[in-house]
């Protein structure tokens, strides 16, 4: 299986762009379709360069809520500046075949985004719409940014180390292991 992301970038317009949409389709080498993600890289720090603050360039958007809940006066809040990366990796939607929902693809397809894509970001962030949704995003890593509504933000911090999803058959069923580091970084030259 392979993602293929494809995103409409102008060349003419404003010099920096704030956010870039990206379509992600995840298929067989057959290009039999398996699932699709609509996902956005939030470019923080050229908007913090631009604007000063978040708020006018995401106001009126549907990214509009990510200002609030991770962002105070033009920068991360606190508890979310960790040092990982300028950048904020949103998950906007994501649809599997029905013959897929049960395999993990989902969690496969996002933990790949968050390594590649969210390399130069803080953050990775999506909405949860009840208890159980945010349970099965919990097992890769995120945690909720709104705890106790039955709805909300949930987010993961993309500078620690986090589940990884593997296919150990090859048939497609792809389950969620925690990381294990099995050598000591070096601390001293």
């Amino acid at each position: 299986m392979k993602l293929t992301v494809t995103a409409d970038i102008t060349l003419d317009g404003p010099t920096t762009s704030d956010v870039t949409w990206l379509d992600v389709h995840i298929s067989d080498d057959g290009a039999r379709s398996y699932g699709t993600a609509r996902v956005a890289i939030v470019h923080v720090g050229e908007i913090a360069d631009a604007h000063g603050d978040l708020w006018p360039a995401l106001h009126g958007t549907r990214l509009e809520p990510i200002v609030d809940a991770y962002f105070s006066q033009g920068w991360y809040r606190d508890e979310f500046a960790d040092g990982a990366g300028i950048d904020l990796l949103y998950i906007d939607s994501i649809e599997m075949s029905a013959a897929h929902r049960a395999k993990n693809l989902d969690l496969a397809m996002v933990r790949k985004l968050c390594d590649t894509l969210g390399s130069g970001c803080q953050l990775a962030v999506m909405a949860y719409g009840d208890a159980h949704g945010a349970a099965h995003w919990g097992r890769l890593g995120f945690s909720l940014t709104t705890p106790g509504r039955t709805n909300g933000l949930m987010h993961m911090k993309l500078g620690y180390r986090h589940a990884r999803v593997v296919d150990a058959t090859g048939a497609g069923d792809f389950e969620v292991l925690p990381t294990t580091i099995l050598h000591d970084r070096h601390t001293h030259n």
